[in-house]
């Protein structure tokens, strides 16, 4: 989709010790002037990754540093986690509201 738009994508692995979420550091080291959109996505599957508040506020603020760079947050799997994790919406945080595109379904 990223492509059709014209736009380049970029791919920030992630890795098993970090929970398979985007870190403030690696979103700090991938952005760029031209950078306009982050897909984020909690829950994530195949991983079961679930962001926690504080997690999502850090990345927040990397965000907030980047006036032109909104973020699309995939939360297709809200309901779909297990105790203790607890589902938490990116649009949120104070200042992302308006930043947020929020992707969500009737079903899964």
């Amino acid at each position: 989709m990223v492509r059709l738009a014209g736009a380049t994508p970029v791919v920030v692995e992630t890795t098993p010790e970090e929970g398979y979420m985007l870190t403030p550091e690696k979103l700090k080291a991938v952005l760029s002037p031209k950078s306009r959109m982050i897909i984020l996505c909690t829950p994530s599957n195949p991983t079961g990754a679930v962001y926690t508040m504080e997690g999502l506020e850090a990345l927040a603020e990397v965000v907030g540093q980047h006036p032109r760079l909104l973020v699309m947050s995939d939360e297709i799997y809200e309901h779909i986690i297990y105790s203790p994790a607890k589902h938490h919406s990116f649009g949120t945080i104070p200042g992302m509201f308006e930043r947020t595109l929020t992707v969500n379904g009737f079903s899964k």
